[in-house]
C-alpha cells in the first residue's frame, strides 16, 4: 500500500516525505522519522522526535529535535499531527519543545508503525 506523502518546507528546500512511526528502545517513547523516497528507495531525511528518558511524559507525547525546530513545528501544525505544548525542556545546549501527537492522525501516514508502537506500550516495556 502506497504511503501518503507530506510536503515539508525546511530552511533550504521543500521535500515530499513519508512518516515512519516506531519507538525508542529506552522507555518505548514515540519515535517519528521523516523519510524521503528516491527512486523507490527510502532514505532518512531527518528525525522529528528526540528521546529525553528522564522526562515524565504521556505515551502520545514527544519532544521535537532541536535541528530546524521551527520548521518541524510548522509542519506538525500544518498537517494537524499534534498539539504543540508550552513545555520546553533542556538537554546540553539544546531546547526541546513538547508535542502531544494525535496517534489517529499519525496512523493515516503509518498505520502499521502506530499499531506496533501501541502494542509495545501495552506490553509494558517501560
Amino acid at each position: 500500500m502506497e504511503q501518503k506523502t507530506l510536503e515539508y518546507e525546511g530552511s533550504l528546500c521543500k521535500e515530499e516525505l513519508i512518516l515512519k512511526v516506531d519507538s525508542y528502545r529506552c522507555k518505548n517513547r514515540l519515535f517519528i522519522a521523516m523519510i524521503k523516497k528516491k527512486d523507490q528507495e527510502e532514505e532518512l531525511y531527518d528525525i522529528l522526535t528526540v528521546s529525553l528518558p528522564a522526562e515524565n511524559i504521556k505515551i502520545n507525547e514527544a519532544f521535537i529535535s532541536d535541528f530546524e525546530c521551527k520548521y518541524k513545528l510548522s509542519f506538525i501544525r500544518k498537517y494537524k499531527l499534534g498539539e504543540v505544548l508550552q513545555r520546553v525542556e533542556h538537554s546540553g545546549f539544546c531546547d526541546y519543545r513538547l508535542v502531544r501527537f494525535d496517534l489517529e492522525k499519525l496512523a493515516e501516514y503509518d498505520r502499521e508503525g502506530v499499531k506496533k508502537f501501541l502494542a509495545e506500550q501495552e506490553g509494558g516495556h517501560a
